[in-house]
C-alpha cells in the first residue's frame, strides 16, 4: 500500500467541519453512526434489531430483505432528523459495513426481491456441498479463491437457489435476477434501485462468495461455470474505499456513498490493524481470528481462509482468518436453556477442577475454521450426577477460547511463527474471565481494545478516505488498547485442557450424514429440475 498517500494528500481544513456516516448491518440488528471525521467518537447513532425469520428448517436462516432496508432508513432518518442532533448536509460521506457470506436476490427491473435474505449462518447447502466433495478435494480451489468448500459461503447459496427456487429461476431465465451480497443490495437500493441503482459490492465481501480470483480480485470463469453462474447477474468488484455511488433521496440525498467493507474487516481498519504480522480477533455472537500477512498471500495448509484484509488503494492488503460459527452465541443459548440472568458465570471464579471437567462444543450448524465439519453437531461431554448449571455456562464460555486456539495454532503452523500477542474486541472482550482464560489457553498476551465500535468506525474510515472525499487520515491515527490479559496457566494444566477438547471436538463428528437424508433425496431432486432448466435456458440463449 502506498503509505505516502495517506500522509500527504489529507485535507486537515476540510475535515475540522465535516462528519461522516456508517451503515452497520450486523446478524440480528442494524445501525447509522455519525463520526466527525478523523475522530474515533460516535457523535449520534440509531440501532434498530432486526429479528430472523422462523423457517421451522433445520440449519435455514433468513432475514426479510425489506425489513433490512427499511431498518437502514429509520436508522438514517432518525440520526440525521433535527431532533437527532446531526444536520445531513454535514455530512459528507458514508460508508458500509456488513456481515458477509449473506446472499439475496432480486428482479433488477422491478426491485421486488425474489427470497428471504439467505444468512451467513445458514448451512441448507450442506447437502449440495456433500456431493460435490464427493468428486472433488475439499481444497480444490484454494488457489483460485482462497477457501475450500463449505455451505457457508455465498456461491452454494445461489446454486441453492438456482436449483430450488422457481421465481429466481425464471428471472434469471428472463436475464432480470440480480445476486447480491448484503451491502450490494442496501448499495442499489439507496442510490435509487431500478431507476439507475448502482450495483457493486467491494473486494472484501467479493472475497466471501468463493467467486473471485483472489490473485486478480475479479469474477472468476473457472468457479462461474463451475457453479453455472453468469457474470452479468453478480455486482462489479470495487475497493473498499471509493465512491460508489450517491444516496438518491431523504435527509443524505446526493451523500456520496464511498466506503463498502465487510464487518470483521471493517473492525480491522477501526482498531488500527494495520501492520503485517498484527493478530486480531473480533469475539461476539460469533467470531474471526486475523493475522495480517500485508501485500503477500499465504495459502493455509491447515484450514484458515486466505481472505482481504481491506484494501484502501489498488493494492490489497491480505490475510489469514480463521472465522468461529458460535461464540456469544453459544453463551446466550445456554442462559436461555438454563435461565441464567447473570452476565458473568461466577463458576469461572472459582477453581477448576483438572478431572471430570464439563466440554461443549458448538456445533449448532456444523463447525468453521480449522475443521470445516459441516456434518458436525453440538456435544457436551463430561458430564455427571455432580455437574451443576455454572459448569455447563463454564463450558459455553471456555469454548470461545478454546475455538480460538484452534485457529492459533493453525496460524502458527502456517507462517512458521509462535503468536504471543492478539488484540481482541467485540462485545465479549468486555468479560474479563473470558479474556483470562483467553490468554491461559491461548498462552498469549491478550490485548482488549481501549473502543469498542470498530465495525462502525472502519466503514466510516473507508468512507472518509476514498480520494474524492478525503477528510481521514486512515493509516495515521494511533491504535488504542485498554486492559492487558497475562497467561497463568501452568504448562501442564494447559495441555490437560486442550487433551480434553479435542477429545470432546472429535466425539461432534460425523453427526449428520447427508447422503442418507432426506435433504439428499431432494438435493437429487432439485439438481436433476435444475439441469432441465439450465439447459432449457442455454438453448434459449442460442
Amino acid at each position: 500500500m502506498n503509505l505516502s498517500r495517506l500522509y500527504n494528500v489529507f485535507n486537515a481544513e476540510k475535515a475540522k467541519v465535516s462528519l461522516v456516516g456508517a451503515v452497520v448491518v450486523d446478524t440480528n440488528d442494524v445501525g447509522f453512526y455519525t463520526f466527525r471525521a478523523n475522530c474515533n467518537e460516535v457523535l449520534k447513532s440509531h440501532q434498530v434489531a432486526v429479528k430472523d425469520l422462523d423457517t421451522s428448517r433445520e440449519g435455514w436462516s433468513e432475514q426479510d430483505p425489506m425489513t433490512m432496508l427499511r431498518a437502514v432508513d429509520e436508522c438514517i432518518f432518525n440520526t440525521t432528523s433535527p431532533g437527532g442532533m446531526v444536520m445531513g448536509t454535514r455530512v459528507v460521506a458514508v460508508g458500509i459495513a456488513n456481515n458477509r457470506g449473506s446472499v439475496v436476490a432480486w428482479n433488477r427491473r422491478t426491485g421486488e426481491p425474489l427470497c428471504n435474505v439467505i444468512l451467513w449462518s445458514d448451512s441448507r447447502a450442506a447437502a449440495m456441498v456433500d456431493e460435490y466433495l464427493r468428486t472433488n478435494d475439499k481444497y480444490r480451489f484454494q488457489g483460485v479463491c482462497g477457501l475450500p468448500f463449505s455451505p457457508y459461503f455465498s456461491a452454494f447459496k445461489i446454486k441453492w437457489l438456482l436449483v430450488n427456487n422457481v421465481k429466481v429461476m425464471s428471472a434469471y431465465r428472463s436475464g432480470d435476477c440480480y445476486f447480491g451480497t448484503i451491502d450490494s443490495w442496501l448499495l442499489w437500493n439507496i442510490t435509487g434501485g431500478k431507476n439507475g441503482g448502482v450495483f457493486a459490492t467491494d473486494s472484501s465481501n467479493a472475497s466471501y462468495t468463493f467467486l473471485m480470483n483472489i490473485n486478480t480480485l475479479k469474477w472468476d470463469k473457472l468457479l462461474l461455470k463451475f457453479f453455472g453462474i453468469s457474470e452479468k447477474f453478480l455486482p462489479t468488484i470495487k475497493t473498499s474505499s471509493e465512491v460508489f455511488g450517491n444516496i438518491f433521496e431523504g435527509h443524505l440525498i446526493d451523500t456520496p456513498v464511498s466506503g463498502i467493507i465487510g464487518n470483521r474487516q471493517a473492525a480491522l481498519i477501526g482498531q488500527k490493524c494495520f501492520r503485517s504480522g498484527l493478530t486480531k480477533g473480533i469475539l461476539d455472537k460469533s467470531g474471526s481470528i486475523f493475522t495480517i500477512t500485508g501485500e503477500d498471500k499465504v495459502f493455509s495448509k491447515n484450514g484458515l481462509l486466505t481472505t482481504i484484509a481491506y484494501r484502501l488503494d489498488s493494492r490489497p492488503i491480505f490475510a489469514l482468518e480463521g472465522p468461529i460459527a458460535s461464540a456469544g452465541y453459544t453463551i446466550d443459548w445456554v442462559k436461555k436453556c438454563l435461565n441464567v440472568k447473570e452476565t458473568e458465570c461466577l463458576a469461572l471464579k472459582t477453581k477448576d477442577k483438572l478431572q471430570n471437567e464439563v466440554y461443549l462444543v458448538p456445533a449448532f450448524n456444523g463447525l468453521y475454521a480449522p475443521h470445516w465439519r459441516h456434518e458436525a453437531r453440538s456435544v457436551l461431554v463430561g458430564a455427571n450426577e455432580f455437574t451443576v448449571n455454572d459448569d455447563i455456562l463454564k463450558a459455553a464460555m471456555k469454548s470461545v477460547c478454546f475455538q480460538t486456539q484452534d485457529i492459533v495454532e493453525a496460524l502458527n503452523d502456517d507462517l512458521k511463527m509462535s503468536i504471543d500477542k492478539i488484540q481482541i474486541d467485540g462485545y465479549l472482550s468486555d468479560d474479563g474471565l473470558i479474556m483470562q482464560y483467553l490468554s491461559d489457553i491461548t498462552n498469549s498476551q491478550i490485548e482488549v481494545a481501549k473502543y469498542k465500535n470498530g465495525v462502525a468506525l472502519g466503514a466510516a474510515m473507508a468512507a472518509g478516505y476514498a480520494p474524492e472525499i478525503n477528510v481521514w487520515n486512515a493509516l495515521c491515527m494511533p491504535g488504542d488498547n485498554g486492559v492487558i490479559y497475562q497467561p497463568k496457566m501452568t504448562v501442564d494444566e494447559r495441555k490437560i485442557r486442550l487433551f480434553d477438547w479435542r477429545r470432546a471436538l472429535r466425539r461432534s463428528y460425523d453427526w449428520i450424514d447427508y447422503n442418507n437424508s432426506l435433504d439428499h433425496f431432494w438435493l437429487t431432486v432439485s439438481i436433476t429440475s435444475g439441469v432441465i432448466f439450465l439447459g432449457g435456458y442455454l438453448i434459449l440463449k442460442k
